[in-house]
């Protein structure tokens, strides 16, 4: 008992840094490749046939310079934005201001909306269908991006409904404005056997207010030592990134995820930080009745939990928590928990009960 249990703590620090089911090169630890994979979206007018204009951008991902199809639009964004065989769809870079509400963006591979250093609003709207055709193992697709190493982007993310998208569904990795990430409906495709989707992601030094959004179907199924994640928090030296302090994770439902909450502050050893991360996670109601993931603690043997946690004085309370998904089995694998304290620094785990 002591020898699995010591080893899974071990091995469930490295297994959150996989969560994007790929690794870094053989020598190097793993690392998490979420939604690092593309950035802009350009404004361009539409040809006379209606196939979108896709112009380059400058930002460049994977060697490539990500093409859009509008570049920090005037005033609101508003009705259908088909970025058919553009990168992004709608792309606001540095110091501009802009709203999207009321829209219906897709068919973007890269990014739906990206926010680069401006502040905006995304509200009321559609983002889906954001990634390859059909959808796989890359690591892009991601709907909505407030960007990563850009401490200007801010605004709000607020009533907007996402889908079929092939990473993340919405994600904050830009740190020095509390981002407000609420009342949204986000549906991962899962389970699914070729990539590890994650529903809403903060991370990387940022902070979010993340309250009153329902996320479904996160889940992932194939190899390479990954768990999907409904919310995900994750930072610190073990990606080479600050970690996220003070993301506030209340009120919102999540069903049918690998890990209902993920929190992922991991130090250079990919074990928990030992400086205060002080994130909160209370009154959700986080259900799962499947166990479907098989690699998320290592090769044949799933990884699924309600909330997993791995940081400094984090708080886990007044959350409800049941389904068989998160029910722990005698003689694991599966590594099935409803709470998953075991790496973190003086957690504050008090009046969670089922549901």
């Amino acid at each position: 008992m002591r020898e699995w249990t010591r080893s899974a703590r071990v091995e469930r620090g490295r297994a959150a840094a996989r969560v994007s089911g790929s690794r870094r090169p053989a020598g190097v630890v793993a690392v998490l490749v979420l939604t690092l994979a593309a950035l802009i979206a350009t404004g361009a007018p539409v040809a006379s046939a209606g196939v979108p204009v896709c112009t380059p951008t400058g930002f460049v991902r994977d060697t490539i310079d990500l093409t859009a199809h509008m570049i920090n639009p005037a005033g609101t964004v508003s009705g259908t934005v088909d970025a058919t065989g553009c990168n992004i769809g709608i792309y606001y870079g540095p110091g501009h201001t802009g709203t999207v509400s009321h829209a219906d963006v897709f068919g973007a591979n890269y990014f739906g909306i990206v926010n680069d250093g401006s502040t905006v609003g995304i509200n009321h709207s559609s983002v889906h269908d954001i990634g390859e055709t059909p959808l796989n193992g890359t690591q892009h697709g991601n709907a909505i991006y407030f960007a990563v190493d850009d401490p200007g982007a801010a605004g709000s993310i607020t009533h907007n409904h996402v889908w079929n998208y092939q990473k993340n569904g919405i994600t904050d990795t830009s740190a020095g404005h509390r981002v407000a990430i609420n009342h949204n409906v986000v549906n991962g495709e899962g389970p699914v056997d070729y990539i590890a989707q994650n529903g809403i992601e903060v991370g990387f030094g940022a902070t979010a207010t993340v309250t009153h959004n329902t996320v479904t179907g996160n889940s992932y199924t194939g190899a390479g030592g990954a768990s999907s994640g409904g919310i995900l928090v994750v930072g610190g030296a073990c990606f080479n990134r600050p970690a996220s302090v003070g993301v506030r994770i209340n009120h919102n439902t999540l069903r049918g995820n690998d890990v209902g909450v993920f929190l992922a502050n991991l130090d250079s050893n990919c074990v928990s930080v030992t400086t205060p991360t002080k994130n909160v996670v209370s009154h959700n109601t986080i259900k799962n009745f499947a166990v479907n993931n098989t690699s998320g603690n290592g090769p044949n043997a799933g990884y699924q939990a309600g909330v997993s946690v791995a940081g400094d004085l984090d708080s886990i309370n007044h959350n409800g928590i049941c389904g068989l998904g998160y029910k722990p089995v005698a003689s694991p694998p599966p590594f099935l928990f409803r709470i998953d304290a075991s790496i973190a620094i003086d957690p504050r785990v008090s009046h969670n009960h089922g549901c």
